[in-house]
């Protein structure tokens, strides 16, 4: 081990993590959004449809994070405790559970896309666009599921770069692609909704050969030769007891926002166009935060493998309050030009109401979900995987789920009620995090020495 090695690591400053990482978020939701935003010229019930799979969409993307966020755990907190053979030995295993985990999990997706779709109830055209996108997405999310793991890996060595510019190259092969199949270009047909699900397919392919050529080329990235199948046991034992509970979170609040979809899509077309509309716009102001969460990840893992929980507690607290103070002034410019942004989607009147009235509700929903997206990661950081599961659980399905349902459904308060619902859920398990970080519990969580 050099545990000077680790120290240096302590010393990287969060904004050279965080802004490639921003970037690279920024544009793997632009993917999604090309998809809304060139198709909004196809059909509204096509936007309707692929705003929906969204949910779908990052479910199976969250499956796919389990294996990503164990490894990005381990192989920090290994890095900064200086091991960088456990750590190589983290990211071989790593790859290889993504593999077969998603080569299961795209089998299963694909023969249950009917069902899953169909409890939506949708309108018949609706059903069959949200069909179509989900089949052949899940088809070809292998290749999701490989591209996270190799940028997890990558970015975990302090590289964020390298996954950004990746990332810029999958968008542009995204756009062109959808570009060519929306519209009927270069004599390709016009293929509608599921030409898009494989312009969306091929452009993480792209990405995945790049990330792969970019991690051969790094040399701290210590992977043994024919190592994959050199991996301890006890690595794969590792990745997945962080990795399962660590996902839990994401996956128990994701499994809650496709219950809260089908009350959205209960309401009608429009109401889900609305939201698909407004979410697509919000994905750029809390991205920032899911950014800068991204990198405290990285970071706090840094400073508990080497020995250093003191200085991450206080760090982590300023980390809080840039992204509560950025989305703060992101919603409120999104706020104030609502008009022109939100006619980039709809020119509908009843569509842009609803719309509206969501971008005001975000005006406090936004800040609030910095606790959540900025201190979760830095206790995941830490090691303290279980908490944020249980909590979340709790305050996602009695607090999220159960007051939509009966603001928007059961009072008959629409959208309106969901999204009050839904800023609720957010400031309440957010300040319970906030509290687990003061109490100092996850100090005694680091997994460094652990088999």
């Amino acid at each position: 081990m050099n545990k000077d090695f680790g120290i240096e690591r302590t010393k990287l400053p969060l904004v050279h993590l965080a802004w490639p990482i921003l970037i690279e978020n920024i544009l793997r939701i632009s993917v999604i959004s090309a998809d809304v935003f060139m198709l909004s010229y196809y059909s509204e019930e096509a936007v309707a449809s692929v705003g929906l799979i969204v949910q779908l969409v990052f479910f199976i993307t969250l499956l796919y994070l389990m294996v990503a966020s164990g490894a990005s755990i381990l192989i920090a907190q290994n890095l900064g405790a200086g091991d960088t053979k456990t750590a190589g030995h983290v990211a071989q295993g790593g790859i290889v559970l993504s593999i077969i985990f998603s080569i299961l999990l795209s089998v299963v997706m694909c023969l249950s896309a009917d069902s899953i779709v169909g409890f939506y109830r949708l309108d018949p055209r609706v059903h069959a666009y949200a069909f179509q996108y989900m089949f052949i997405f899940s088809a070809g999310s292998v290749t999701v599921a490989l591209s996270m793991i190799l940028a997890t890996i990558i970015r975990s060595y302090g590289h964020t770069r390298g996954p950004m510019l990746a990332n810029l190259a999958a968008a542009i092969v995204n756009v062109i692609g959808n570009y060519v199949v929306i519209f009927g270009k270069f004599g390709v047909p016009v293929l509608g909704v599921p030409g898009v699900a494989v312009s969306t397919v091929f452009s993480h392919t792209v990405l995945c050969v790049i990330l792969y050529i970019m991690l051969k080329k790094r040399r701290r990235i210590q992977l043994e030769r024919g190592g994959l199948f050199k991996v301890p046991k006890s690595v794969y034992r590792q990745i997945l007891s962080v990795g399962i509970p660590t996902a839990g979170e994401n996956v128990s609040y994701n499994l809650g926002q496709i219950m809260i979809m089908r009350f959205i899509a209960s309401l009608g077309t429009e109401a889900i166009a609305a939201f698909t509309c407004t979410v697509t716009v919000l994905r750029f102001v809390f991205i920032t935060s899911i950014s800068i969460g991204s990198a405290v990840q990285i970071k706090v893992g840094y400073f508990v493998g080497a020995g250093m929980a003191e200085i991450a507690q206080r760090k982590v607290y300023r980390y809080f309050l840039s992204g509560f103070a950025i989305s703060l002034g992101l919603v409120i410019v999104a706020k104030l030009f609502q008009v022109p942004i939100i006619s980039i989607f709809s020119t509908n009147p009843t569509i842009q109401a609803m719309a509206f009235g969501m971008l005001f509700i975000a005006l406090i929903h936004e800040p609030g979900r910095n606790f959540n997206v900025v201190i979760i990661p830095a206790l995941k950081g830490a090691g303290d995987v279980r908490f944020p599961v249980y909590v979340g659980m709790i305050f996602m399905w009695g607090v999220g789920v159960s007051l939509a349902y009966v603001f928007g459904i059961k009072l008959g308060w629409g959208l309106i009620g969901i999204c009050v619902a839904l800023a609720l859920d957010e400031w309440s398990r957010g300040l319970m995090m906030l509290w687990r970080w003061r109490g100092g519990r996850w100090k005694t969580k680091a997994l460094v020495g652990k088999k």
